[in-house]
């Protein structure tokens, strides 16, 4: 059973997490609330939901309701989900429609072109957290960058390569 107390922190650190996740994820950021300073979740629980994520239709954050679930149960996953959808699709809502209008103003360029290394910062800073947290001996890395530059390269299905990389991983007791 959950306290009103847990259930509205839970609120807070998933709305503020949807709020300042770009591009779909801020696991960096995930892992410091969630794990490092709330330790509400372990670094493994972390990397288990969002490969549970990536692996399932939908929204590939859907990790959210997996780690509320970890906290709180069922009543923490339907209000980490919430929280963690809820204002951002508001706040989505609310500057799609300002940046249709002013799409061509200068300012709006600028910004949409500055905010692509900041994309491309918080992408890498989830590669480390995932990294950190699932590769454990060499032959696990050289498995996680030949599917890396598998799906880089071709034009391979990534299902296939994920499903093989499992099997694989698997096989060899990873």
């Amino acid at each position: 059973m959950s306290s009103p107390d847990l259930l509205g922190a839970m609120f807070a650190e998933f709305a503020r997490l949807g709020l300042v996740s770009f591009g779909g994820a801020n696991l960096a950021e995930m892992e410091r609330v969630l794990v490092l300073q709330r330790h509400w979740i372990s670094p493994q629980v972390l990397a288990n939901g969002f490969a549970l994520g990536q692996v399932m239709p939908g929204p590939n954050l859907l990790a959210v309701t997996h780690y509320g679930y970890a906290i709180a149960g069922w009543s923490g996953a339907a209000v980490a989900t919430a929280a963690f959808y809820g204002p951002t699709a508001f706040l989505s809502a609310l500057v799609a429609a300002l940046w249709y209008r002013n799409r061509r103003h200068p300012w709006a360029v600028a910004l949409r072109n500055s905010l692509l290394p900041f994309g491309a910062g918080v992408m890498l800073a989830s590669l480390l957290v995932l990294w950190r947290s699932s590769v454990h001996h060499w032959v696990g890395a050289v498995l996680a960058t030949l599917a890396f530059a598998l799906l880089w390269k071709t034009r391979v299905n990534a299902a296939l390569v994920i499903a093989a990389a499992a099997l694989i991983g698997a096989v060899i007791g990873l």
